[in-house]
């Protein structure tokens, strides 16, 4: 019957007290343009309560939980965690209620380590002191070491997707919350894995904890839930009682039908199978030897096995997504899987299975994502043609029944299950001979599930090849029309006909597991290059390299080079620049670069000449580098204003800045004029033997900077910020505030560098500084800062300053012509922006 027995339970339910309840959502809605995402939902959640919350992709579950954990605003309605109500709640306050969420896409900040984001996570009253953190992470972890062995130290970018659940499971259950919700916790994790989760669980909840639990699954819904709600098109459809409800009945209140189980492939097969169209020989590469492989036109076949045999690295080679070495044949041609365009473009299409980082393409429409693969046949002449290109996406999103206002809406604002959907889509208008699908049906709901079969299945009529990877024993019986497990990187076993069965997988794949002989010297040589490429301090130990060996040069060129004179002439520039630098990585830390800071110090110096004109008294100077200080702040939130309020890009943001500042200073100054007090000059100028005293405090400040932006919380805050801005947003920090900070840093450090520049002019010069903006980003460029944000050092960015004064001082000793400081520092740049990204790109990949 289609729910005809189940009992629908009344929220509050009577017989339990109202002080039982940890989470409370009443009358939440919230809607998009073109969508109602929520529709006036009102869900309890009690103590000791394993809540399940199911539906289709699209039917509003996780922004459902996105507002009770603050990181989505509802338009209406009330939050109440632990009796404490709040109309709109941020991140911070949920998590300080007792509330903490693992997210379908984990909220980890790729450039921090798995110990920092873990400690940043949490609620203050259990946060670690930072030199304890490592520490802290490995007993947290260690409840883990079973199925998954994670450095606290490993940044979290080189994880892959399982290790990153794990991880953000982990951080979440050692808040100790009075609710955790919990989506699509199971989706990336291996059996043992989601064995471990749900202990844990089940011991938060003999605890007194809750749990709301969102999942795909019906069966794991059934194992462990106590209470089952379903959303539908955003409104709750009704809660029962788990113990009462079936898998049956809870099919068919999502999908709003009755819905049966589909046949399996060989029940379904309307054609026999084609010739071979795909032969695979002595095929290998990392992780996996000596593979042959055949398939035929119109042949599903499932690559399984536990996870690590080889058989994603098989598959990924055939995609061109890594290196294999081997002969392959597609429809009687070789086909060069050189790289994914190369794959592609011999008739291999690849499906793959981390939509968020492989998959979507963020800021372009629905459209753009599918067609995007097939554009060359969409086009004439190298031409597009708009008209096909909407017919032909619209086409496949409807037999995909993809859930969206229009195809011209940023896949990123889809549920996940959809925006998989879409990646689906883009990899089936190829109409390619070979279809590689890597998890094809991961975070999809029950009914697009057997819509993916469906889909599957038809192009495979169509005369395609099509290859498996998945998990999910019970997929691959339903879907393949033989399965090959793997093991040690080789195919070990295939499985046709009665063997093909959930069980004859699982048995195959747990029989056939071994270890291989060369894993343990693989790995300590990865494990040296990671830490290498990991460590933001490899780029200033080359830059120290660089600068001793033009040093050498410039000693065998010139004996004036080694002289205290030509130290007390380069080291004050020295000092200026490395001031600026610094101000650069600043702001480069949060994804910004500030053009504006050349100008701002040619600003300073004009209005030093006012304020900080001949005969002040001690008192008169420093009240006149406080207004300095205060001009500069002012510069920075305005740059901020621009670049958060406003959200103009922060190049065009400093720019406009730049140009304003530029016109101010040369109204007040129009030529260099008005002497700057003597005395306080001679203060800048103060010498330590030949070492001036200004170069003493940049390198005290860069010392500083670097510990506080690896031991201070709001150092890690920084860093989190410029790592992944939404993530951070996400977990409660206030990037917004951070952001503030960093702009208006970047322009206070400024001050000492105009100061400098002040000593070497004595007067207004409204134009003395604007040589230093470019100059400024070479040197923390060069230091190993990244241009997207979360990654650098002070101490690299000052040294880049070395380096870029070296270069000049090398090219005047050695008599080359002055506009080679400029080609050295453009050149040098670029070369340490490419390497310094490629060696961290090997660094993750490893």
């Amino acid at each position: 019957m289609y729910v005809s027995d189940v009992q629908v339970q009344e929220d509050p339910v009577h017989d339990i007290a109202d002080q039982d309840i940890v989470l409370r959502l009443d009358a939440v809605d919230k809607k998009y343009p073109g969508v109602h995402a929520i529709k006036g939902v009102s869900l309890t959640v009690r103590r000791g309560e394993i809540h399940a919350l199911v539906g289709q992709n699209g039917a509003g579950k996780s922004t459902l939980v996105g507002i009770a954990a603050g990181s989505i605003t509802a338009d209406s309605g009330t939050v109440e965690i632990g009796g404490v109500a709040a109309t709109d709640p941020s991140p911070a306050w949920c998590r300080e209620q007792g509330l903490a969420i693992v997210y379908q896409e984990p909220a980890l900040l790729p450039d921090l380590t798995v110990a920092e984001n873990m400690r940043l996570s949490m609620p203050e009253d259990r946060r670690p002191p930072v030199g304890e953190q490592v520490g802290w992470a490995e007993g947290i972890l260690s409840r883990w070491s079973s199925v998954a062995s994670i450095d606290p130290r490993t940044p979290v970018r080189e994880l892959q997707p399982d290790a990153r659940f794990v991880v953000e499971i982990a951080k979440a259950l050692a808040e100790e919350p009075k609710v955790i919700v919990l989506d699509e916790p199971t989706e990336h994790l291996l059996p043992p894995a989601v064995a471990e989760l749900f202990r844990l669980v089940s011991e938060l909840i003999d605890a007194g904890g809750a749990v709301v639990y969102i999942s795909h699954r019906l069966n794991e819904v059934k194992q462990i839930a106590h209470t089952v709600s379903v959303l539908r098109d955003g409104a709750l459809v009704g809660t029962f009682d788990g113990a009462e409800v079936t898998e049956q009945d809870v099919v068919n209140l999502v999908v709003g039908r009755e819905l049966t189980r589909a046949h399996t492939r060989a029940e379904t097969r309307t054609a026999a199978l084609g010739e071979t169209l795909l032969q695979v020989t002595g095929f290998s590469g990392d992780g996996f030897d000596d593979l042959d492989l055949t398939v035929r036109a119109g042949e599903i076949v499932g690559f399984a096995g536990v996870e690590g045999q080889g058989q994603r690295e098989v598959l990924r080679a055939l995609g061109g997504l890594v290196t294999g070495r081997g002969t392959i044949e597609l429809g009687g041609r070789t086909v060069k899987t050189s790289s994914p365009t190369a794959a592609l473009a011999g008739g291999i299409a690849y499906l793959p299975h981390d939509r968020h980082h492989e998959g979507i393409l963020p800021g372009l429409s629905l459209r753009e994502n599918a067609s995007l693969s097939s554009l060359g046949r969409l086009s004439r002449l190298g031409v597009l043609s708009r008209l096909r290109e909407r017919r032909a996406t619209s086409e496949t999103f409807a037999s995909m029944r993809v859930k969206a206002p229009s195809a011209e809406v940023d896949i990123a604002t889809l549920s996940g299950g959809n925006q998989q959907k879409v990646v689906l889509s883009r990899v089936l208008m190829t109409e390619s001979k070979l279809i590689l699908a890597d998890e094809p049906t991961q975070g999809v709901d029950i009914g697009a599930r057997e819509e993916i079969y469906t889909i599957l299945r038809e192009a495979a009529a169509r005369g395609a090849a099509i290859i498996v990877l998945s998990s999910s024993a019970a997929e691959l019986e339903q879907l393949c029309d033989r399965v090959i497990v793997f093991s040690r990187g080789k195919a070990e076993k295939e499985l046709v006909g009665d063997d093909l069965s959930e069980h004859g997988i699982a048995q195959a794949a747990l029989s056939a597991t071994g270890s291989r002989s060369r894993v343990g010297t693989a790995l300590r040589k990865v494990t040296l290059g990671r830490k290498l490429a990991r460590n933001d301090l490899t780029p200033a130990a080359i830059l120290a390299i660089a600068t001793i060996l033009l040093a050498g040069v410039a000693i065998s060129q010139s004996e004036f080079y080694l002289t205290t004179r030509n130290f007390g002439l380069i080291l004050p520039l020295l000092a200026t620049l490395a001031f600026f630098a610094m101000a650069q990585q600043v702001v480069m830390m949060v994804g910004g670069i500030d053009l504006s800071v050349g100008p701002l110090a040619g600003l300073l110096v004009v209005v030093g000449s006012f304020v900080l004109s001949a005969y002040k008294t001690p008192v008169g100077m420093i009240i006149g580098l406080i207004v300095l200080a205060i001009v500069a702040a002012v510069v920075g939130l305005v740059n901020w204003t621009l670049a958060v309020i406003v959200k103009i890009n922060p190049l065009i943001a400093t720019l406009v800045t730049y140009t304003a500042i530029q016109g101010i200073a040369y109204l007040l100054r129009p030529l260099p004029a008005g002497k700057i007090d003597p005395i306080f000059l001679s203060y800048v100028s103060t010498k330590l033997g030949f070492i001036p005293i200004m170069i003493v405090l940049a390198i005290v400040v860069a010392v500083l900077l670097e510990f506080a932006m690896y031991r201070s919380l709001f150092g890690i805050r920084l860093r989190a910020t410029g790592s992944a801005h939404a993530t951070a947003d996400r977990i409660g920090v206030r990037t917004k505030r951070i952001t503030l900070i960093a702009y208006v840093g970047c322009s206070v450090l400024a001050v000492p560098a105009a100061v400098l520049l002040m000593a070497q002019a004595g007067t207004g010069n409204a134009s003395i500084g604007d040589s230093y903006t470019l100059a400024s980003i070479g040197a923390a460029v060069l230091g190993g800062a990244s241009i997207f944000g979360g990654r650098g050092s002070f101490i690299g960015a000052c040294l880049g300053a070395v380096l870029v004064i070296q270069i000049n001082t090398v090219v005047q000793f050695i008599g080359l012509p002055l506009y080679w400081q400029q080609w050295l520092l453009g050149g040098l740049t670029i070369a340490a922006a490419a390497f310094y990204s490629k060696s961290r790109t090997l660094a993750e990949r490893s």
